[in-house]
């Protein structure tokens, strides 16, 4: 039994298969346009799940750098800040060495006294560095001065807390250095108020020997210590670079999958596009003689 289809029926499939072939020449040259393959997600349900995942990645660690950042400019601060106080014991040492000279006379004594009790104002400025109006070695609370010029000595009640930063996931570092650990290193040796005070009387005083066998040691504990503090900002800084190197690469893999997602192929959008406006040329030059002419018209 041969089957026939009338007039109206052709018309009605030509008609469908017109309006497929433009909605898809539409589509592709939305692409073209945005150079994005995915617009909605009825264009690609799992693709745009997928790249709504790693772009809540992408935010994640883009709040991470800028933690990264701060950190890294911190601590930057932080060790110029401890340069500055290193300098200032390095000077009370060399003080302390001259001073302890047998051939000098009582008043060249006092006065080498009198300049290492003067560097004690200088501990406090160096102490109350601050970076972004924010107080160094304040602790948590970085709106007060940690050091008081009175004393001279730190500032009551010290603030002892850490200032942590989330570096990343599960990861937090301790970025700051307190007040109290740069003037008092661990052990029995005096904080520098007290060493520096203790010093500079003994110089006034021609005591050579508790300037010498006392204070010296005590200013090489000093000096060991902000070494080693030093060396703590290093380590950090370093281990934020790696992090931060990291995250520059992963941010490149992100970026690539996000493409190889939502970005259109331009030279195959091209290639499909022109294919598409030949099958369409193509259906109404076939239309125009296979159906009516009146039809036709209409189409047009």
């Amino acid at each position: 039994m041969v089957s026939r289809i009338g007039s109206q029926q052709m018309a009605r499939n030509f008609l469908s298969d017109l309006g497929r072939t433009q909605t898809a020449i539409a589509d592709l040259q939305r692409q073209l346009s945005t150079g994005k393959r995915v617009s909605d997600p009825s264009d690609d349900p799992v693709g745009v799940a997928l790249a709504l995942n790693i772009r809540d990645d992408v935010q994640s660690v883009q709040a991470w750098t800028r933690n990264v950042e701060d950190s890294k400019s911190w601590l930057s601060a932080t060790d110029d800040a401890l340069g500055n106080f290193e300098s200032v014991v390095q000077r009370a040492h060399e003080l302390t060495v001259q001073g302890a000279n047998g051939s000098l006379s009582v008043s060249q004594r006092q006065v080498i006294g009198d300049e290492i009790l003067a560097l004690r104002d200088q501990i406090v400025e160096t102490g109350n560095a601050s970076f972004g109006g924010r107080y160094l070695f304040g602790g948590t609370q970085t709106d007060r001065a940690p050091m008081d010029a009175a004393g001279p000595g730190l500032t009551a009640p010290v603030n002892t807390n850490a200032m942590n930063r989330e570096v990343g996931q599960g990861q937090v570092m301790n970025v700051n250095v307190t007040a109290d650990r740069l003037v008092d290193p661990p052990g029995a040796t005096p904080d520098i108020f007290n060493t520096l005070t203790t010093i500079g009387n003994a110089l006034k005083a021609g005591d050579i020997t508790t300037a010498s066998n006392v204070g010296i040691a005590q200013l090489d504990t000093h000096i060991a210590n902000v070494n080693s503090l030093r060396g703590e900002v290093g380590t950090k800084v370093n281990r934020l670079e790696l992090t931060s190197n990291r995250f520059a690469i992963d941010d490149i893999a992100r970026q690539s999958q996000l493409s190889s997602i939502e970005d259109a192929d331009i030279a195959k959008t091209v290639m499909d596009l022109q294919m598409r406006q030949y099958v369409l040329q193509g259906s109404l030059a076939v239309g125009a003689r296979v159906m009516q002419q009146s039809l036709v018209d209409f189409i047009s």
